[in-house]
């Protein structure tokens, strides 16, 4: 027995790794380009640098409702997949994008809303952040089509194939933001404008490759995935059904951040807007690859959840906690170890020259900021690993509801309290109610799986049972 439970651990952490790392690459690749990207805009100035961040955060408020909601594509293929209905697979890929496209005719006319926001929180570069803020509102529609197509992939458990689109789109973006924010090769030189339309067509890129992949011959052969005609209206309400608690649960905390750091933590000025910035960089090279090891695990847990082995979902969901925590618990140790050194660098290469920001001011801010980070690295990466496990099982509403309230009651209400009774504290009293949410979600995740209530849910309707034995008259 003991060499059985070794051989299932092996097998768990060799699963968690096989699948997990092209997700966690291809994540990382996101936001290294991301990283770069802000990089490039930043040489071109401390207002567009803070600008590209801000409105993209902003942006991304809207699109997280869908997005979290299109992770129970995941969900649903993987369970399809696991249980051998492979023609289900690509029906929840193309009725994902039908909801994609309704979402985006009642999203993109929010573009034309980003000048009037900004100017209400009173920044400084609101120009600058609506000008961003449009762009990345109206490539939505781009943007949920290459997560719905890379869902579809996870459930299926081919996720070298995102990985290879992701690198390629993101190549290209570097090449692209290279030639278009600085004016090389004959363009003009256009900022933090140049930025958006270098992504737009990376992703316009990406998503013609994953598109031609999935209509491949091999892939048709199997899942069918050409037969667009087929998808049903039962296959978008599932998705709406199972997915919009995922997708509120990932909006309300994208709200939350978002109202803590823009709102809150921004009022502080242009160098806690800045220094808050350079950190949330770095935490997205910390956090990314563990929601790759969270996607990873969604369709391992739907997998085995098909496969009728929902006993060893247990199992796969610790392996990839570990890893996740690993990894994440060594980017909080560089946080804490080379704090002021890592916000110096944005310092440097942005060339600050505003008279009214003291660079050592933006290193003592950055400094504090990112020791809250590294709080609760240990804590995301159990909150983002379960939170992919009970996903993957199709336990959606009490996740969703357990961030409604703590999003509620500590970011708002605890950051309106350190800025209202310690304003002394500046930014870091928002920052300290947002690494208190992450500890406190990272506990709840962790006792809600290992609670054991989502093995009764049953996703497929259609699970195999158990034959009932029959029972021969006695012969007299």
């Amino acid at each position: 027995m003991t060499d059985l439970r070794d051989n299932e651990h092996v097998t768990s952490f060799r699963e968690v790794i096989k699948l997990g790392w092209p997700a966690s690459l291809s994540m990382l690749s996101n936001t290294l380009i991301k990283f770069v990207d802000g990089w490039m805009v930043s040489r071109v100035g401390p207002a567009q640098f803070s600008a590209q961040f801000y409105g993209g955060m902003m942006a991304f408020v809207p699109e997280s409702f869908l997005l979290g909601t299109l992770t129970v594509i995941n969900t649903h293929v993987s369970q399809n997949f696991g249980l051998g209905r492979y023609r289900h697979c690509s029906r929840y890929a193309w009725a994902a994008i039908a909801v994609v496209i309704a979402f985006s005719a009642v999203v993109c006319p929010l573009a034309l809303a980003g000048r009037g926001i900004f100017e209400m929180l009173g920044h400084e570069e609101a120009a600058y952040e609506a000008l961003y803020f449009a762009y990345m509102v109206l490539s939505i529609p781009l943007t949920l089509s290459i997560r719905s197509i890379e869902q579809f992939f996870w459930g299926i458990h081919r996720s070298k194939i995102v990985l290879v689109g992701a690198v390629v789109g993101n190549l290209y973006n570097v090449g692209a933001n290279y030639v278009l924010i600085f004016g090389k090769l004959g363009f003009p030189a256009m900022g933090l404008k140049g930025a958006a339309i270098g992504s737009v067509t990376a992703w316009t890129l990406q998503l013609a490759l994953l598109m031609a992949v999935f209509l491949s011959r091999r892939l048709h052969a199997k899942f069918g995935t050409r037969l667009f005609r087929s998808v049903r209206w039962r296959q978008c309400s599932d998705i709406l059904r199972v997915g919009w608690p995922a997708g509120l649960q990932f909006f309300i905390d994208m709200f939350g951040w978002s109202f803590g750091i823009t709102i809150l933590a921004g009022t502080f000025g242009l160098a806690h807007r800045f220094a808050t910035t350079a950190v949330m960089r770095y935490m997205q090279v910390s956090f990314m690859p563990a929601v790759g090891i969270g996607i990873a695990t969604t369709a391992i847990v739907g997998k085995v959840i098909g496969q009728q082995s929902a006993h060893l979902a247990r199992r796969r969901a610790h392996a990839g906690v570990m890893v996740a925590c690993a990894y994440m618990g060594a980017c909080g140790l560089a946080f804490l170890l080379f704090r002021h050194a890592m916000v110096d660098f944005f310092l440097k290469i942005s060339h600050m020259t505003d008279p009214t920001v003291s660079a050592d001011d933006v290193i003592r801010i950055g400094g504090r900021v990112m020791i809250c980070a590294a709080v609760f690295q240990l804590f995301d990466a159990v909150a983002i690993v379960y939170g992919g496990a009970l996903r993957g099982a199709g336990d959606t509403l009490w996740p969703m509801c357990v961030t409604a309230v703590l999003t509620l009651t500590v970011i708002f209400g605890g950051g309106y309290l350190f800025v209202t009774y310690l304003p002394s504290w500046q930014s870091i009293g928002p920052w300290a109610a947002g690494s208190t949410f992450v500890i406190i979600l990272g506990l709840a995740m962790a006792f809600r799986f290992e609670s054991g209530v989502w093995k009764k849910i049953d996703l497929l309707g259609k699970r195999k049972r158990p034959v009932p034995p029959v029972t021969l008259p006695e012969v007299p």
